[in-house]
């Protein structure tokens, strides 16, 4: 059997040489991949280092394997393997070491995938010729599982004639190519990386990740490097007339894609796709020279949700451009077509195709050479996506608190000859109507009748005093009216107490919502235009010789109520930055003739909040305490008994304003409800 490895001391092979294997290895390999190796079955068994699942064949073959996260898989592909009649039968479901399932299908014609569903990241190595083993450095012993022809098959006499196979040739073909020891092609020896360097862009884009490769070389020629990673890769790969040089590279578990794209990068070259999947490498002058001699094509592409209109003018920098050699220098010009942004041309630079917005039917008709087109495109779907949108929630509160105090006493004193008719009212005795309960026509007793004293009365003859104290300052609507009389000789004495607490609390709340694009100014307004004269003397009526220059009054409508403006911009990592203005505003008539006061509560201001929460951005507060005290002078100033010759008034308003926002992305699918409401 053919050794699998080989080693040079020093780079004494020639050229020719490596070039007779790779004519050997292309008239064998035809020949041998033509008939197609079966897949007779899978066993899950023991191993000396830990669980191994085997995977039996009628031959050896070729074979990539590499690890998928989320959940946690080892996938093996086999090229040039059909699945047998038993090969696929189901796993038990029994759990075995690391080993969670194991599902086996003919992935494409003549590839047969196996996957391996584990447990967790785990260290994993893959070797073997007509049955390749996956072992596993994990999980104890376990008990053995098959199908269809899967039983232990390490006889050497079972080994067929073939054992020159297709994978030997094409490891002795890239073998050649190697110039130190130790150089190989690792397809057997396949580890799990650290889940957190486990990137996923091909999942992103939603396609399966390409098998990982870990090789290395030392001074071997380009040409043979891209023929083993054709080999590896199981893809066609042209190569162009100029494509020349050796390559030193050192790669360690990388994406197949990736590493022949890093070297030919180191190089000078490059690699494009042509639509039947066949891989063309060339220096960047031959594809350039290639893409100048290109037919145009026309394409038609529909824009679903950005203005065509606008992505035109974007997409016409990236057309190709036929430049004269050693022009660089920027020149105006329209990039092809008209409508959209201008570009700026290098001179000496052509634009080849061409780009046009039709507004009608929002779509883009695309002039360009086949090889980019593909790539325009590409390039025209990636900004072509649906613009979020964001529901931001706003709450207004406005509390305004009063607390009043009040508390006095009155005093009136004065005789029935002389009073001040300002606190209690007087009366007088105008009429005494005799009564007669006897009928013997003698009066028994007298009725009087009696009519209020209007004013003050003063007994300018006499010895008399009379007096009031705080009348004036009488409280208004008082809660307690307490009053006590007393006679002092002629005197009449007469104190009132009055007292007054009164406490009240309103709370306004505007809570406006509005929906949104991303980046894109939104405006809600809900409360009433009121109209405001403004006379303007130098625009008057009349004015001519000995006439009275009449003034015009022009009407403006002023806008008051709850209104909110906001420009939300979503982040990468989910969050909100708002542009918000918030405003609750009324309007009261003036006392003067000045026409109205606006009274408003307002905030204006720029901020970041996470998806679904809730963030203050305002918040005032305005405490305002009067005291005043009013009474007879000296006596009000006298300690403690002060009290009974003032009346004394504590007026407390405190007003509270807090202005919340809630915002929220609206994902696709998702109803358009409005976010929770922000709490308090």
């Amino acid at each position: 059997m053919m050794n699998r490895t080989h080693t040079f001391t020093r780079r004494s092979s020639s050229r020719a040489a490596a070039a007779g294997v790779a004519i050997i290895a292309a008239s064998v390999m035809p020949t041998i991949l033509s008939a197609q190796v079966l897949v007779q079955g899978v066993r899950v068994e023991s191993g000396s280092a830990g669980t191994v699942v085997a995977v039996m064949l009628t031959d050896s073959v070729a074979r990539s394997s590499f690890t998928l996260a989320g959940p946690n898989r080892i996938v093996l592909d086999l090229p040039g393997t059909t699945l047998g009649a038993l090969g696929g039968r189901a796993y038990d479901g029994q759990v075995r070491g690391p080993v969670q399932n194991v599902r086996m299908a003919q992935y494409r014609p003549g590839i047969v995938r196996v996957v391996i569903d584990v447990d967790g990241a785990a260290q994993y190595s893959v070797s073997g010729g007509n049955e390749v083993r996956v072992a596993m450095v994990a999980g104890a012993d376990v008990v053995g599982w098959s199908t269809g022809s899967a039983l232990p098959s390490e006889r050497a006499d079972q080994v067929a004639a073939r054992q020159v196979t297709a994978a030997a040739i094409m490891d002795s073909t890239v073998s050649s190519a190697r110039a130190e020891v130790g150089s190989t092609i690792s397809q057997d020896a396949y580890h799990t990386p650290d889940a957190n360097l486990l990137g996923k862009p091909a999942s992103t884009r939603g396609k399966p990740p390409k098998p990982r490769i870990s090789v290395s070389y030392q001074e071997a020629d380009i040409r043979d490097v891209i023929a083993a990673f054709a080999s590896f890769a199981n893809r066609t790969i042209i190569v162009g007339k100029d494509v020349a040089g050796n390559i030193t590279a050192d790669v360690k578990d990388k994406p197949w894609d990736e590493a022949l794209a890093a070297i030919l990068s180191a190089q000078g070259l490059a690699a494009s796709e042509e639509p039947n999947g066949i891989i063309i490498i060339d220096s960047y002058k031959n594809m350039l020279d290639k893409q100048s001699l290109e037919p145009l094509v026309t394409q038609v592409v529909s824009i679903n949700y950005a203005n065509a209109s606008s992505v035109a003018g974007t997409v016409r920098g990236l057309l190709t451009r036929d430049c004269v050699p050693g022009s660089n220098s920027p020149s105006s010009g329209a990039a092809g077509g008209s409508g959209g942004a201008v570009n700026t041309v290098p001179a000496g630079c052509v634009v080849r195709g061409s780009v046009q917005a039709d507004s009608a039917t929002n779509s883009l008709l695309i002039r360009e050479v086949q090889s980019r087109m593909e790539d325009v495109i590409s390039y025209v779907r990636s900004i072509d996506r649906r613009t979020p949108q964001v529901a931001i929630k706003a709450k207004i509160i406005f509390v305004n608190r009063t607390s009043l105090q009040e508390m006095g006493v009155t005093y009136d004193i004065g005789t029935a000859r002389q009073f001040f008719n300002s606190v209690i009212p007087r009366q007088e005795v105008v009429q005494q109507i005799p009564i007669d309960r006897n009928g013997d026509g003698v009066p028994d007793a007298f009725r009087e009748v009696f009519q209020p004293v209007i004013g003050d009365r003063v007994d300018f003859g006499g010895r008399s005093i009379s007096a009031i104290a705080n009348a004036n300052s009488s409280i208004s609507s008082p809660a307690l009216n307490l009053i006590f009389s007393a006679a002092l000789g002629k005197y009449s004495l007469t104190p009132f107490i009055q007292a007054l607490q009164e406490a009240t609390l309103a709370d306004v709340q505007a809570e406006p919502t509005v929906v949104t694009l991303d980046n894109r100014k939104a405006e809600i307004l809900v409360g009433q235009e009121i109209p405001i004269r403004v006379p303007d003397a130098g625009a008057g009526v009349g004015g001519a010789a000995g006439q009275i220059n009449i003034p015009r009054a022009t009407v403006q409508l002023k806008e008051v109520g709850i209104s909110l403006s906001v420009t939300p911009r979503i982040t990468n990592n989910r969050q909100i930055m708002m542009t918000i203005h918030a405003e609750n505003s009324s309007a009261t008539l003036a006392s003067s003739d000045v026409g109205f006061i606006f009274n408003k509560q307002r905030a204006d201001n720029t901020l970041m909040v996470p998806d679904g929460e809730t963030a203050v951005i305002g918040g005032l507060t305005i405490t305002t305490i009067t005291k005043s005290r009013r009474g007879v002078p000296f006596l009000m100033n006298v300690p403690y008994l002060g009290r009974l010759f003032s009346t004394s008034r504590k007026d407390e308003r405190k007003s509270d304003l807090v202005i919340l926002v809630s915002p929220h992305i609206l994902d696709d699918g998702e109803a358009r409800t409005t976010p929770p409401n922000p709490g308090r």
